[in-house]
């Protein structure tokens, strides 16, 4: 028998991530939307993610990357959270522990990323 989801059931798991529009590189994992922005080193706004056919299957949203966020604090950045500032939500992943410097011209750059919903099997 086979088993069917529709594209369209896979992207309201992801429909979320198209309202993602700030970037903030943090130092610890924030707990919650507010303490995101108490362990920010570095926050910028970020373009709006696109949704798409996953690889290898399923449904997929891209984010954007973000280059050259100044450093406001220095701290070692250990995750990144994306933030819907309209609705006061967010998502969080890791990142390679770097040590940031803020002096007023460093910059960090966020690499584009993915969030994939695999396709039922």
């Amino acid at each position: 028998m086979p088993k069917v989801v529709p594209d369209a059931f896979l992207d309201n798991g992801l429909n979320f991530d198209a309202l993602l529009n700030q970037v903030i590189v943090c130092a610890g994992q924030p707990t919650s939307y507010a303490d995101a922005a108490a362990r920010a080193l570095a926050t910028a706004s970020m373009g709006a993610p696109t949704l798409g056919a996953g690889s290898p299957d399923g449904r997929q949203s891209n984010i954007p990357a973000v280059n050259n966020i100044t450093i406001a604090t220095s701290g070692t950045a250990d995750h990144v959270c994306y933030r819907d500032t309209v609705n006061s939500r967010y998502i969080v992943t890791t990142c390679g522990s770097v040590a940031l410097v803020a002096n007023g011209s460093n910059t960090v750059s966020v690499g584009a990323t993915t969030r994939r919903i695999a396709a039922v099997v």
